[in-house]
């Protein structure tokens, strides 16, 4: 009779085991497989789903899932390195409450005519479905879509300097023109004080832009660009 109950205790104690340390593995297999049916690519790639009690991951509810990775590409998502980490996940409904991280070498598709900008770093904090985004920039990307704009329109600019907090001077033929940048319709424009004020759009929203700007911001070295991002409909998890 002893042996039996012991053989029970050993039993159920095996099963909690594989419950409380296995069911983590297991999610984190199934989080894998949830981002790669998303188009998620990358390298190094690495999903860590935890519960502050493991058994509720059985009924689809994740407390944190860490998502790391490099040279990763999702949807309209291409950034060089990735650290996330989203809380209060849904697994089964695939509903992501909060997401907090980083990215570097996030490439933001520019207007038509222009190259795409990239920016350094880019920090993520919010909802999943309207995490604020904030990216930093140098100075010399903004100047590259400011320039190849202006030859877009026929007109070459010799030097573009910026201001805090939103000024834009740009010299044409040997003349110094000022403009600001602007954050209108979730797009980044750069108006220009010509004989009659020109708006040329840097960095449309939508259009393969997974980023929907709402301000800018001039530093002495680098640029300031805040959005939203709903990461949740990115990562498909």
């Amino acid at each position: 009779m002893r042996s039996c109950l012991i053989q029970l205790v050993i039993a159920v104690a095996v099963i909690f085991a594989l419950l409380w340390f296995g069911l983590p593995f297991a999610a984190s297999w199934l989080a894998t497989n949830a981002l790669n049916a998303a188009g998620f690519t990358g390298t190094s790639t690495k999903v860590e789903v935890s519960a502050d009690l493991p058994p509720r991951i059985l009924l689809g509810h994740a407390d944190r899932v860490r998502l790391t990775s490099t040279k990763v590409s999702v949807g309209d998502l291409h950034a060089a390195t990735i650290d996330m980490t989203l809380g209060n996940v849904e697994l089964i409904d695939r509903k992501i409450g909060t997401i907090h991280g980083t990215m570097t070498g996030v490439v933001v598709p520019a207007a038509i005519g222009s190259s795409p900008l990239t920016a350094d770093t880019a920090t993520v904090d919010g909802a999943g479905a309207a995490a604020t985004t904030t990216l930093t920039c140098s100075n010399a990307e903004l100047k590259t879509l400011i320039v190849a704009q202006l030859k877009a329109q026929k007109v070459t600019a010799t030097a573009v300097t910026f201001a805090a907090p939103d000024k834009v001077t740009v010299t044409v033929g040997g003349k110094p023109i000022v403009g600001h940048l602007i954050v209108t319709n979730g797009a980044l424009q750069v108006v220009i004080a010509a004989p009659k004020p020109v708006a040329l759009t840097l960095i449309a929203a939508g259009n393969g832009n997974p980023i929907r700007l709402k301000s800018v911001a001039v530093g002495s070295s680098t640029v300031t660009l805040v959005g939203t991002m709903d990461l949740q409909s990115l990562l498909g998890l």
